[in-house]
């Protein structure tokens, strides 16, 4: 099963006590995959928990009983040329026998090649999941397509391997059923607009053929191009105030829940139309520093199927939980700027949500996001969706605002205060044929995910100057804090969209899980 030797193993190596068998490389520096040392294992879905994924695979910071990867041997990525890795990447390491479920396995395979597809979003996760059927990942067995970009160091960093990448194109591409996915909602919410290019609506039959698992609750955010955030302090605490540019959580502007719904509906085409403090007037008011070089009103969002887009609809828009919920504004191409009508940019993974918003700012194109800076040079104020453990370095240039005067952090989700989160959910096809052992490492990536220890080292990298955000544990596999506060070195979400008694649903409003275990949750 969907295994190819790139080449014949050049040496074998001994380490933890137990024969294995390292990871030799080509003249080129490419690794040699070898199918009877390698489980390769195919996981699509969620692009907005990407960062997570790799965090999971290959952060030293979690503690060595629950890493899947041996971090002190070399690390591999394989990224695609074409977005740099935020479409398609695969993992290749040394499993760690240090973990006692990936010790002594049956098949005696010692290597881990997991292949991540973001591309497409959640529902990438959960349709061909339920179908069982082939979709495309990164092509890594052929050294012809692939170069060594930047060499890793064991414990530090991994080793950067950029792989050409055309979607459908079966040179640079690998045809492969998804052993498992993982959506940021349940899978039941994956019809209407929701549903992917290619495949049918979900139904209930559906979301039965699967085995489905809560492992985490991510918290999103509304982020904003820079210099549109910048006018919006400018607005909100006045011209030359000391906040505009400041990245503290004091100096956070905040949207509504309504203007969100209102921007993301299309309702708004001018950022004329938005009114906000004192000023009056955004556009109008905003320094020559911060002013665009159009009104017109840009939507960063995801392609149809994006659980980052079908999470947002739930939480702003009550779509498609409702017949009377509004979808978001679609996708409006090659659209003059002329027209009286929103920008929607449509993207097909939260990196290249990333790149939308940034390149916008800076008015200049990098990677295709849906706007062509040759035909409407200049900067653009943009709105966008995206996935807190995004950004926290600030490298690109956008900005998460509050929402109805909440920022989103890890500590106000617990406090219930601030409502755009969900829980992921991982899920496998009850008849899917897995390799001997493989299921096993499966449900150890799986476990792991879902550990508030292994979400702590993760979240590390989600560490914004307005706060903690990233992930927590879902109540129904680990006890909250006591009182309802949070311990950032272990976090759990005292609250689920799941009872006691019923699986997990985005469309149901978020309550206290189970106060027998947490002693309540807190009032301020």
């Amino acid at each position: 099963m969907k295994k190819l030797i790139l080449g014949a193993a050049v040496s074998v190596a001994l380490f933890g006590g137990a024969a294995q068998a390292a990871i030799t490389v080509d003249v080129n520096g490419i690794p040699v995959i070898n199918a009877a040392t390698t489980y390769e294992i195919f996981l699509s879905g969620s692009s907005a928990a990407q960062p997570f994924i790799e965090s999971l695979m290959t952060s030293t910071k979690i503690p060595a009983a629950n890493r899947i990867c041996d971090s002190s041997q070399l690390i591999y990525q394989f990224r695609d040329t074409g977005t740099t890795g935020r479409d398609q990447n695969a993992y290749l390491c040394v499993l760690n026998t240090a973990n006692p479920a990936l010790k002594g396995l049956a098949a005696g395979k010692t290597n881990l090649l997991l292949y991540k597809r973001n591309n497409g979003g959640s529902a990438q996760g959960v349709n061909p999941v339920v179908a069982d059927a082939a979709i495309d990942f990164l092509k890594v067995d052929t050294a012809a397509n692939c170069s060594v970009v930047s060499a890793g160091v064991a414990g530090t960093s991994f080793t950067k391997i950029n792989c050409a990448y055309t979607a459908g194109n079966p040179d640079l591409t690998n045809a492969q059923k998804p052993d498992f996915g993982m959506s940021d909602v349940d899978p039941g919410q994956f019809f209407g607009q929701n549903t992917p290019s290619g495949f049918d609506p979900v139904t209930t039959a559906d979301v039965n053929k699967l085995t489905v698992k809560s492992a985490a609750a991510l918290v999103f955010g509304v982020p904003v191009t820079k210099k549109l955030r910048n006018a919006m302090q400018e607005a909100q605490f006045g011209l030359g105030n000391a906040c505009v540019g400041n990245e503290t959580v004091a100096c956070m502007p905040s949207l509504s829940s309504e203007q969100i719904a209102s921007i993301f509906t299309g309702k708004l085409n001018s950022w004329k139309q938005l009114k906000l403090g004192a000023s009056g007037n955004l556009f109008d008011n905003a320094s020559a520093a911060n002013q665009p070089d159009s009104d017109r009103v840009h939507i960063c969002r995801r392609t149809n199927g994006s659980g980052t887009g079908a999470q947002f609809g739930i939480k702003f828009l009550n779509y498609p939980c409702s017949s009377v919920g509004t979808p978001a504004a679609s996708e409006t191409g090659a659209l003059p700027e002329a027209v009286l009508a929103a920008q929607v940019h449509e993207n097909s993974s939260s990196g290249i949500v990333s790149e939308c918003l940034s390149e916008l700012d800076s008015g200049s194109n990098t990677v295709s996001t849906g706007f062509d800076q040759s035909r409407y040079p200049g900067v653009r104020w943009a709105i966008g969706i995206q996935g807190t453990e995004h950004n926290a370095s600030r490298s690109f240039d956008y900005r998460y605002i509050k929402v109805d005067g909440v920022e989103p952090t890890l500590e106000k989700v617990v406090r219930g205060k601030y409502k755009d989160w969900v829980e992921l959910t991982y899920q496998f096809n009850k008849t899917h044929t897995f390799d001997a052992s493989e299921k096993a490492v499966v449900d150890e990536i799986i476990k792991q995910a879902g550990n508030p220890i292994v979400m702590a080292a993760t979240n590390l990298a989600a560490v914004h100057s307005w706060g903690k955000a990233g992930f927590l544990a879902v109540p129904q596999s680990f006890a909250p804090q006591a009182n309802g506060t949070i311990a950032f070195e272990k976090p759990v979400n005292p609250f689920s969209h799941g009872t006691t008694t019923k699986s997990p649903n985005a469309c149901r409003a978020p309550a206290a899980y189970n106060l027998g275990t947490s002693n309540g949750i807190q009032f301020k």
